[in-house]
């Protein structure tokens, strides 16, 4: 027993010591960060902005490599089985979450395959309509609801998505008589609200900034706890008596295993980039919000949405298509 006891010490010790000098000399090469999501939209702009910053803090490139498909499982299943060294990190985002209750059976485990690093933004939930409505505020939604035919039809990016979670706690809430008319991206919502053929819509506002500024669309209320600095004039669901709360989100991750002191470092590299001023300024122009957070407060985050966004999906009867 004694020298089994002693032969598990050395090979701790081992261990302990390799992994300490890998962290020490991180990192020595370029890194890769995995975006699951074709280049261009959102969660790859600000992937891109992330890494360029990243990589000069780091003095090591930090290339981002797009792998769409499967809602972000492809993307997310290459990292969480990429070698736990640091060099390949993810830009997670609210399908780790979402994607747990909506399909059977994930080729990863989030909460054990996956190692959070820092929460990187919010992007708010918006209820928008036409200004031509009668819908002024999101109360008025309640009473016509309920006062026409066959209720009120609303718009979504598509089944399971953040929109559509947050459009459905809405209802169950309200309990407004309102039907679901799911949209094959955000792209097709706007014009669905914009020509009418929705009474509104809940998105992000990135998909809808170019109609709000061309005043075809408006957000009369927004899915926060707090008002929004993007839009301080647009008053909180809650504000207006309606106890929802719901956002998109991204963050980065990496593989589970990866030393502490690395994912620590990122963490402090990432929390301190999102902060910068004209960081927060291009982020404000794309519709988010900076937040940056420790690898507790992210993995706290993961664990708290994937259980509320669980609830939703099952009593809404909601499945993936």
């Amino acid at each position: 027993m004694r020298h089994l006891h002693c032969r598990f010490v050395l090979v701790a010790t081992v261990v302990l010591t390799c992994q300490s000098a890998m962290a020490s000399d991180y990192p020595s090469k370029p890194v890769r960060l995995v975006v699951p999501y074709a280049a261009g939209g959102g969660t790859d702009i600000v992937a891109r902005l992330v890494a360029q910053k990243l990589g000069n803090r780091l003095r090591q490139p930090v290339i981002v490599e797009n792998k769409a498909g499967a809602a972000t499982q492809s993307g997310t299943t290459a990292v969480a089985k990429a070698a736990p060294d640091g060099y390949t990190l993810l830009m997670g985002t609210a399908n780790l979450a979402t994607n747990v209750p909506l399909f059977k059976k994930l080729p990863y485990d989030a909460s054990k395959d996956l190692a959070p690093v820092s929460l990187v933004t919010k992007v708010p939930v918006y209820l928008f309509v036409t200004p031509k409505s009668s819908i002024k505020s999101a109360t008025d939604i309640l009473s016509q609801a309920n006062a026409t035919n066959g209720g009120l039809s609303w718009a979504s990016a598509g089944v399971g998505s953040t929109p559509n979670l947050v459009g459905e706690l809405f209802r169950m809430q309200t309990q407004a008589n309102m039907t679901h008319i799911p949209y094959k991206g955000s792209s097709e919502s706007v014009i669905a609200v914009a020509s009418g053929q929705t009474a509104f819509a809940f998105d992000n506002l990135p998909p809808f900034a170019g109609q709000v500024a061309a005043g075809k669309v408006k957000p009369i209320a927004v899915a926060l706890p707090q008002r929004s600095t993007l839009t301080p004039d647009v008053p909180t669901l809650q504000e207006l008596g309606i106890p929802v709360v719901g956002y998109s989100w991204w963050g980065v991750l990496a593989p589970a295993g990866v030393p502490t002191s690395i994912v620590d470092k990122l963490s402090q590299e990432i929390a301190a980039i999102v902060q910068e001023p004209d960081t927060k300024d291009r982020f404000a122009q794309l519709g988010i919000e900076a937040v940056g957070s420790t690898p507790a407060e992210f993995r706290t985050h993961i664990t708290s949405e994937t259980k509320k966004w669980s609830e939703v999906v099952k009593a809404a009867g909601i499945q993936a298509e």
